[in-house]
């Protein structure tokens, strides 16, 4: 079990970091305000620093200061979490949260360390026999 939840936790991780690098890359060629292009760098870094965010389904958009969050979080929680993270950078002067609530990468994650899990159980019976 140790080693489905160290294998869910560095997929995880591997997730954010390729998700973070891609939106930065697709930051850097459009055109934008300066001022809302740093914010919208410093949003999207405080939310990939929090474990507790799957920011593969979340979009960021910045104008004139107003922080705009698109896409899906798998819980309330990260919904709220997420909108607190942007209202807490500087330059933010209010934040629209469109996010909606879905199943995610959490109800995946634990879907596959189940039939993991079940894998493993009948590798076990089957060498018992």
């Amino acid at each position: 079990m140790k080693r489905c939840r160290s294998i869910a936790i560095n997929t995880m991780i591997f997730c954010k970091f390729m998700l973070f690098n891609l939106i930065i890359m697709e930051s850097e060629n459009q055109p934008s305000n300066t001022a809302d292009e740093s914010i919208r760098r410093d949003v999207i870094d405080g939310l990939t620093k929090n474990p507790r965010i799957d920011t593969s389904k979340i979009q960021v958009e910045v104008e004139s200061g107003k922080v705009i969050l698109k896409g899906k979080a798998d819980t309330e929680a990260e919904k709220q979490l997420s909108e607190k993270i942007a209202l807490s950078v500087a330059g933010v002067t209010g934040v629209e949260n469109h996010l909606h609530i879905d199943l995610g990468i959490i109800h995946s994650l634990t879907s596959l360390a189940a039939h993991i899990q079940g894998d493993i159980i009948k590798d076990e019976n089957d060498k018992e026999t």
